[in-house]
């Protein structure tokens, strides 16, 4: 059954790859609403979007708030690394398994398989946070850094506030329903964000969710990883999906574009929630990197390695400066479109020119960014001869004279 899942979901990708989307006119680039996910229908919401620079490539219900089931263990797992960083655990910190915890091994949870009166190292929770998704890793992680799983949700929610991630709501570490029947929830957006900060901030969490899977013989665990379309499409190295009744089958991906696709360099993340279920989840996501690879590239305008441009300098033995930008600056931009330069040389430049010497401003936009960088030299230049300035000055004026005779 999941072999054919997969075949489903690379078939929808091969599809999309290679038809023509006319909805897309000419602009060439989807607006939210047009046919991007072949199973959009079937799916509450999505993002893509670029993780360095915060872009959103595409969109659908993003700023509407839904159940996030077990993708609430990204939160669980950023408060856990600050209280590591902060000494208040450790990596080889030791935890006792609780009935509590060993009561979310069922067959209806994902867990590792905790085991009341066994000991767990904090490394061992973590890895079984992101990898098999635990429940019951979670719940300990929780109680052993603020003393129980309410508190920890309070720190959770705490957090969410503190970076802005208005739509969140926790209740617990690892999203379950509570007894109450309440469910930790978020945007796509706002999971898009916290996701991007992990990364930025903890970017080592990609070990955990590229492992294939846990192998402990001591303690007879032995499970696959829970993370999809890793084996599946090239550059997938995370992260973190999260399913209940309510919530539906959800998905927060990674992925490394330029493993995808050479052209692309840059890091997509992608997010689903509310899909029908587990093919239909991987479906979309799918559609979404198909889609960002074949519109969206990365284009470097400045290269500290290239010059922007050259100027000729009588006053400098080699008789010409190359213009070096002192930064690198690239887009992902859309196809057909292309960012504004502007380049503007410093008067009277005259020798000699020390290396990183500025020479000069090179303007750079596209969309609503907008770049000023140093133009500068690469190397030193000495102060040219005198009698080599006045044959320079000699020819210079020779060819002028030439021109406006041939101009006549």
């Amino acid at each position: 059954m999941k072999k054919k899942y997969k075949f489903c979901a690379f078939l929808l990708a091969f599809l999309f790859l290679f038809s023509p989307l006319k909805s897309f006119a000419d602009e060439s680039i989807a607006k939210e609403g047009d046919n991007v996910v072949g199973v959009d229908a079937n799916v509450k919401s999505y993002l893509i979007g670029n993780q360095e620079s915060g872009d959103i490539f595409y969109q659908k219900n993003a700023d509407k708030t839904y159940p996030i089931a077990s993708m609430s263990k990204l939160m669980t797992f950023l408060l856990t690394r600050e209280a590591i960083d902060s000494g208040k655990i450790s990596y080889e910190s030791k935890v006792k398994g609780t009935k509590e915890a060993e009561d979310l091994t069922g067959p209806e949870y994902s867990s590792l398989g905790i085991k009341k009166g066994e000991e767990y190292t904090i490394k061992e929770l973590i890895t079984g946070l992101i990898v098999v998704s635990g429940n019951d890793c979670a719940n300990l992680l929780a109680s052993k850094i603020s003393g129980s799983e309410d508190e920890f949700a309070k720190e959770m929610n705490q957090k969410a506030r503190e970076l802005n991630l208005q739509s969140q709501k926790y209740y617990n570490a690892s999203g379950v329903n509570t007894e109450d029947d309440n469910q930790n929830s978020s945007s796509a957006k706002d999971l898009f964000e916290l996701t991007r900060y992990i990364l930025k901030k903890y970017p080592d969490v990609l070990e955990y969710s590229n492992m294939g899977g846990i192998d402990d013989n001591k303690k007879n665990i032995h499970k696959k990883s829970t993370i999809p379309l890793k084996n599946e499409i090239k550059g997938v190295d995370g992260l973190k999906t999260g399913t209940t009744n309510e919530a539906g089958s959800c998905l927060t991906t990674t992925i490394d574009m330029g493993k995808f696709d050479p052209k692309n360099e840059y890091r997509a993340i992608g997010i689903v929630m509310g899909a029908d279920d587990h093919p239909t989840r991987d479906a979309a996501m799918t559609d979404l990197i198909y889609y960002v690879s074949r519109y969206f590239n990365y284009k470097k305008i400045a290269d500290k390695k290239i010059p922007s441009d050259s100027v000729k300098i009588n006053s400098v033995k080699e008789g010409y400066v190359e213009l070096y930008p002192d930064q690198n600056i690239g887009f992902i931009i859309k196809e057909k479109s292309m960012p504004n330069v502007k380049i503007q040389i410093n008067k009277d430049i005259k020798g000699p020119i020390k290396k990183g010497d500025n020479l000069g401003k090179e303007y750079i936009s596209y969309k609503d960014k907008s770049y000023e960088i140093n133009l500068v030299s690469k190397k030193d230049q000495e102060k040219a001869s005198n009698f080599t300035r006045i044959k320079r000055t000699i020819s210079d004026a020779c060819n002028f004279l030439v021109e406006c005779i041939i101009a006549r």
